[in-house]
């Protein structure tokens, strides 16, 4: 019996969700929802109304509930979708999707039947345990001690065994009883006659699928001959029919989000022009993905001949550029400019040759300033890393953040269709998909956290807080970078919302929150690995850092390459190299720091603040210690080329990366990668997300909070010998090239849709898993 595990990444379970004609047959009691002693408390899981009305509106499934219960009844509980059917009494009533209900004849001796256990019930003082049904009556022991429920049970089994033979019924044991039934009440003929009806309608492209719980069941798996997929929805195994075994609540929810997400939408006839204004439906396409960020992957520029767009750097363009551009995408995002209006011909000419359409949101200045400087920056940067004191909860902050997300949903809403998947990126977006659905377009929904989230004593202090949670929770799928921010995500849910649950282990969970079924994931982000290891194993790069270290007079060299970000904690590290100098007198003149700050937000107040702190430090560091022909720090305050910051990687002999909050930190990442020759060391922070999956593979991690470790692992990473350099960084280097961009691109899709990964693919494309060839030659000499 295959366990959902194994079920989502079968090519069954694939070949089922992409047939063009879907049949998905479900129990209630046990499947759908709990199995409660007071039966009219039987609620749904979380989630499950959601997902039922997602595939009843969908043009290719067809969705019948088949429950031994009243079919009115299930209706009740369900809160039953438009387009729902329901087969009730085991398949002898039917309703359908209009309202009408329909019943099987039943044969004249039931009745006899019926009065007689009726009377047996009565003298049995039992009547309160039966449930009657059209042609089935049930006696429910569910409440009662074991051995009364042992007792009863086998009482009304000898009984109703007299009565089904003068009946032409027969007697059968459920998970919770025992029931007295005709021969017309068997879910086999409700099963087989949905089966006959969709085949004469569609022929041979037709899935079937059923999934159910309990012995009742067992004659539904057998209806379907080994056609189709038998589910089993049981917290373990057991004998049966069925070949796949779902757990409920949380695997039985993974698999119908992944049916809802590959349901197509209602067929809606629709005038000429309207629609997207390109793509989509006019190259045939469906499904496509659409990115939505802060900013485009492109930079602006006004040239004498007018504006200019070029292609940006970075592994998240590396990685979503050939999924965009194979399935016809869409990135939406600003430029942070303004003048996309004037740029609006640049951006169609690199919309075609790239492949895919880059549609821009134009934002005026005050909408800059206070959705992008201030909410997002002077609240939630702050906030989410642990900054709560350096928060300016300003209230018009809040209402034009609000604001700014309205005008990306509806840029969303009116260039996308409803079997697009949009996947919407970092902080400063979180209420798309809320606004989405205010504005009635209905779109799946993924988001990813490209910064850390904070605990619940600190999120707690937002005062938007619940508008937030909620925002996110309308999403299908909400990623994040490690299990901590995972972990704080969810606890911040529990606390705002004390009867959500969660369900399920590993990368991905389900969480449910009233009517919301949710998944939470991690996602650890990588870099684009062939690109810089293949770059710094190149004769160039080999040159340019011999040139570097013949500068430097081969001395160890410190390498610290940070934004200029209050986050980064350069002043506390320059402290640390202080001490380190002045506890350590041995590293004097054999050790130099270079530190790379690249400029940012310069118009800032706190930011201009922070570098004359900075460059304050240099100085009074360099003239404590330096002596003719050494200086301890070397400054560098401004951006670098890529060429140029891998030539100071492979130049390197540690790297100082101790930010005192990161999402993750792809410095760390990007130097390993660049190490062709590995022998450097990684000094890297604990709160960095990159130290979840370095902690044991050889970095040095360090609180970034004490300078004295600090210090310390300064003097041991410069000591490091060189057989111990090289195990560290192997390990190091091989974790990169195993988790770099594309597969964490791979796992969110995965996770998004199981088999519609390969709907946007070739994906394959973008992987670098070959190991960039070693430099040959003599390794160059380290000052230590």
């Amino acid at each position: 019996m295959k366990h959902w595990t194994q079920l989502v990444r079968s090519q069954e379970f694939r070949a089922f969700l992409s047939a063009p004609r879907k049949l998905l047959m479900l129990d209630y009691d046990g499947t759908l929802a709990p199995f409660s002693v007071e039966r009219h408390k039987a609620a749904p899981y979380v989630g499950v109304r959601s997902h039922l009305e997602t595939l009843c509106r969908a043009s290719d499934w067809r969705v019948v509930i088949v429950s031994g219960r009243l079919a009115t009844e299930v209706s009740s509980l369900l809160g039953l979708p438009k387009g729902l059917e329901v087969f009730g009494s085991h398949g002898a009533e039917r309703l359908d999707p209009g309202g009408t209900i329909s019943r099987a004849p039943l044969p004249p001796a039931w009745e006899r039947a019926l009065a007689d256990a009726r009377f047996w019930a009565e003298g049995q003082a039992v009547t309160q345990q039966l449930e009657e049904k059209h042609g089935c009556l049930a006696l429910h022991v569910r409440g009662l001690t074991p051995p009364k429920a042992a007792e009863l049970l086998a009482a009304a089994t000898h009984a109703f065994g007299h009565m089904a033979q003068a009946a032409g019924a027969e007697v059968l044991p459920f998970d919770g009883g025992v029931e007295l039934r005709c021969h017309a009440c068997n879910k086999r003929h409700a099963v087989e006659r949905l089966l006959a009806e969709e085949r004469a309608r569609h022929g041979q492209g037709l899935a079937v699928a059923y999934l159910g719980d309990d012995l009742t069941d067992e004659d539904a798996f057998s209806a379907l001959g080994g056609e189709g997929l038998a589910v089993l929805v049981a917290r373990r195994g057991r004998s049966s029919l069925a070949r796949h075994l779902l757990r409920p609540p949380g695997e039985l929810l993974e698999f119908l989000n992944a049916c809802a997400l590959s349901a197509s939408p209602p067929a809606v006839a629709t005038a000429p022009g309207d629609g997207p204004e390109e793509g989509g439906e006019a190259h045939g396409l469906r499904g496509r993905l659409v990115v939505v960020s802060n900013r485009l992957p492109v930079t602006l520029a006004r040239k004498p001949s007018g504006w200019e767009v070029q292609a940006g750097a970075g592994g998240l363009v590396t990685a979503l550029a050939p999924v965009l551009r194979d399935r016809g995408g869409l990135w939406i995002g600003s430029c942070g400019q303004g003048g996309e209006a004037e740029a609006s011909a640049p951006f169609a000419r690199f919309s075609k040759e790239a492949g895919y359409r880059l549609l821009p949101v134009e934002l005026t200045g005050e909408e800059h300033r206070d959705y992008y400087e201030g909410f997002s920056n002077e609240i939630i940067w702050p906030l989410f890393h642990d900054f709560q004191s350096r928060c300016n909860f300003e209230p018009r902050y809040w209402n034009c953040y609000q604001e700014v997300n309205r005008k990306f949903a509806r840029t969303v809403a009116a260039n996308s269709r409803e079997d697009d998947y949009v996947w919407v990126h970092d902080y400063h977006l979180m209420h798309v998909a809320g606004f989405l659905r205010e504005q009635g377009a209905r779109r799946s929904c993924g988001f990813f956290l490209h910064i850390p989230f904070p605990a619940p004593d600190i999120f707690l202090k937002l005062p938007w807080r619940r508008q937030v949670l909620s925002a996110l929770l309308e999403h299908q799928l909400v990623g994040f970078q490690t299990l901590a921010d995972r972990r704080n995500f969810i606890r911040c849910l529990q606390v705002l919302h004390p009867r959500a649950e969660v369900w399920g282990r590993g990368c991905v969970v389900t969480a449910g929150v009233e009517e919301k079924s949710v998944r939470i994931g991690c996602f650890p982000i990588g870099i684009d690995y062939a690109a810089f290891a293949k770059l710094a194993a190149s004769p160039a790069m080999a040159a340019q850092a011999r040139a570097i270290r013949q500068a430097y007079r081969d001395r160890t060299i410190l390498l610290g390459v940070d934004r200029l970000d209050y986050s980064k904690g350069v002043p506390q590290r320059l402290r640390a190299l202080r001490s380190a100098l002045a506890r350590h007198p041995e590293l004097r003149e054999r050790v130099c720091h270079v530190q790379v700050l690249v400029p940012s937000r310069e118009g800032v107040g706190e930011y201009q603040e922070l570098k004359n702190e900075i460059e304050r430090l240099v100085t009074q560091i360099n003239g404590e210690f330096t002596v003719p022909g050494w200086v301890p720090i070397h400054h560098l305050y401004r951006n670098l080329s890529r060429q140029e910051l891998v030539a100071y990687y492979l130049a390197s002999d540690v790297a100082l990366v101790t930010p005192l909050r990161d999402g993750m930190n792809l410095v760390a990442k990007e130097y390993c990668a660049s190490n062709v020759t590995e022998t450097g060391a990684l000094v890297l922070s604990e709160f960095a997300g990159a130290a979840a999956q370095f902690q044991r593979l050889g970095a040095l991690l360090v609180n970034p909070y004490d300078t004295e470790e600090v210090a310390d692992a300064i003097k041991t990473a410069c000591c490091l010998s060189r057989p111990d350099r090289r195990m560290r960084m192997h390990k190091l280097r091989e974790n990169v090239r195993r988790s770099n961009v594309s597969g964490w691109v791979d796992s969110f899709l995965d996770a998004a849709f199981s088999r519609h990964l390969d709907d946007f693919a070739p994906i394959e494309t973008v992987q670098f898993h070959e190991k960039p060839p070693r430099r040959a030659g003599k390794t160059w000499p380290r000052g230590h």
